[in-house]
Parts: C-alpha cells; sequence; structure tokens
C-alpha cells in the first residue's frame, strides 16, 4: 500500500495525514507493510471520514436553517412592518412623496404634524376582519367610542367615565354590552 505523492494531493487524505497518530501509523506502514496495520489505518480513516461527513452535514444543516431563518424572518417584517416604521400618510390616506415614517415625526421635534394627531379616533379604522368590522359598525357611538378609549387608547374605565362624565359602572355595563353584542354577531 505504498502511496505515491499524486494521492496526497487529495484533500481529504491530507486532512487525515495531518494528524500525527494518523501520519505515524501511515509511516510504520510503509516500513514494515502487514495486515494488522493496513486494518487499523482503514478503521481509523473510515471513522474520520465518518466525523468529516457528520462536520459537513451539521454545517449544512446549519447554513440553510439559519438562510431559511433569516428569509422568514424578512418576509415577516415585510409583511408586518412595525407603526413606527410605516410611512405616514396626510389626511386623505394617501401617502406622500418623501414622507418620513412616523418614528422619525416623533423624534423630529420641528414636526408640525404630532403622531397623536395621526391617529384615527375610530375604533373601525383599526379592523382588518371583516367580520369584527361589520359586528363593530353594529355598535352604537358611545359604544365604539368606550371600545376605543379601553382598548386602542387602553384607558381604564375610571379614566373614561371621568372623561364621558359618567358613572364607571355605566362605563363597565356599556363595554359589557358592547362586548356581548360583538360576540353574538361574530358567532352567528
Amino acid at each position: 500500500m505504498k502511496m505515491e505523492d499524486t494521492q496526497f494531493k487529495n484533500p481529504l487524505l491530507q486532512a487525515f495525514l495531518a494528524e500525527l497518530e494518523h501520519l505515524e501509523l501511515y509511516k510504520q506502514y510503509c516500513n514494515s507493510p502487514n495486515e494488522w496495520l493496513k486494518k487499523l489505518i482503514d478503521e481509523r480513516f473510515v471513522q474520520f471520514y465518518i466525523r468529516i461527513r457528520a462536520i459537513a452535514y451539521f454545517s449544512k444543516i446549519i447554513y440553510f436553517t439559519a438562510r431559511h431563518f433569516d428569509k422568514e424572518r424578512r418576509k415577516y417584517e415585510k409583511r408586518y412592518v412595525l407603526t413606527l416604521d410605516s410611512s405616514s400618510c396626510d389626511d386623505y390616506g394617501s401617502k406622500n412623496e418623501g414622507a418620513n415614517t412616523l418614528k422619525e415625526m416623533i423624534v423630529d421635534e420641528s414636526a408640525s404634524i404630532h403622531f397623536q394627531e395621526r391617529l384615527s379616533h375610530e375604533l373601525d379604522q383599526y379592523i382588518q376582519h371583516p367580520i369584527l368590522y361589520r359586528a363593530i359598525q353594529s355598535l352604537n357611538e358611545r359604544q365604539q367610542q368606550i371600545l376605543y378609549l379601553a382598548y386602542v387608547i387602553n384607558i381604564s374605565d375610571t379614566e373614561i367615565s371621568k372623561k364621558l362624565n359618567v358613572t364607571q359602572q355605566a362605563i363597565s355595563k356599556s363595554k359589557n354590552n358592547a362586548l356581548a353584542k360583538v360576540r353574538r354577531l361574530i358567532n352567528a
């Protein structure tokens, strides 16, 4: 099993013989060839080859999983743009050329239009699901206003009652009735 220089050009053999133990076994075999050393070198090479294949396999798995993760993350970010990263719109909802993002408007002290002014004060502007949209549209204006303040602005029932000059119990009752009506219409 005398190897010639041309066989050492194989990168796998070079890597195998780069390990000192394997090189010593090969030198022993070259000096005194016997069947036991040949089998030992073959076994070590098989173990080495399996290890290299496993490393290559896991490297590919990690690479393609990372690419897939990055692709999915980019798709998600493109599909679900953060509210502050979306571009600002004029009063009619059309996008302006060269318009700033809402985040830039918040940071920019010289911005003439503030973020709160850009928010719609209508609850139905925040709903995308058609069945839920129709259910919200069926509520009276007061119920829509209470749900808007409670769930969009995130104000407590007590604060809503102070703002609308009614009791907290009236707000709770109106909110619960509105939610029950919405549930009923969605499940119908």
